[in-house]
């Protein structure tokens, strides 16, 4: 189980990496180079956080059942895998379309992907029997909000206020369970 997942994070990292070393050599950190690499950046951490998680939860489980597997840290897995595929970033100098166009075009799959991973997210404890605080849960539902505007969004400039709210509520929650952590 823990193999299979670290093997489809891994690749969402490697990807994730990819595409951030991309739009620093094809936007040469021009005005919206910053965009671009901000979301491959807290994408990875995100990732990180989870596979971190992960280990944390499933430590002590000797054996869970093929659909418990499928259900949570598979499918959470393989949404982090399709939002490192989907995420639009610049491909190339011959692209057609300028960087911000090419992102409002193909930024649905992404957003719609980034949805689903946070509804997973918010349900996996009702799953499991995890118990999270009213803060965590919270901010998990801000980031579903937050993911499913990105598909309705239509100018580079909302996106960019929605990646800095994106990345400050995931911050947010992130220190919040860093505090109930030391409690």
């Amino acid at each position: 189980m823990a193999t299979i997942v670290a093997i489809v994070l891994g690749l969402s990292a490697t990807n994730l990496l990819n595409k951030f070393s991309k739009t620093i050599v094809i936007t040469n950190w021009k005005p919206l180079g910053w965009f671009f690499s901000l979301w491959c950046l807290v994408l990875l951490i995100v990732l990180l956080g989870y596979f971190w998680s992960f280990w944390r939860l499933y430590n002590e489980v000797n054996e869970i059942s093929i659909w418990e597997f499928i259900l949570v840290p598979f499918f959470l897995v393989v949404c982090f895998f399709l939002s490192s595929v989907f995420l639009p970033t610049p491909e190339g100098q011959n692209q057609q379309l300028d960087p911000g166009e090419y992102f409002i075009e193909a930024r649905k799959p992404f957003f719609v992907t980034l949805t689903l991973l946070w509804l997973h997210l918010n349900i996996t404890p009702l799953i499991i029997d995890f118990e999270q605080s009213f803060l965590e849960i919270f901010f998990g539902w801000v980031m579903v909000i937050l993911s499913i505007s990105g598909v309705f969004f239509t100018t580079i400039r909302m996106h960019k206020f929605l990646l800095l709210a994106w990345s400050a509520t995931f911050l947010s929650q992130e220190a919040v369970q860093i505090a109930i952590g030391n409690l």
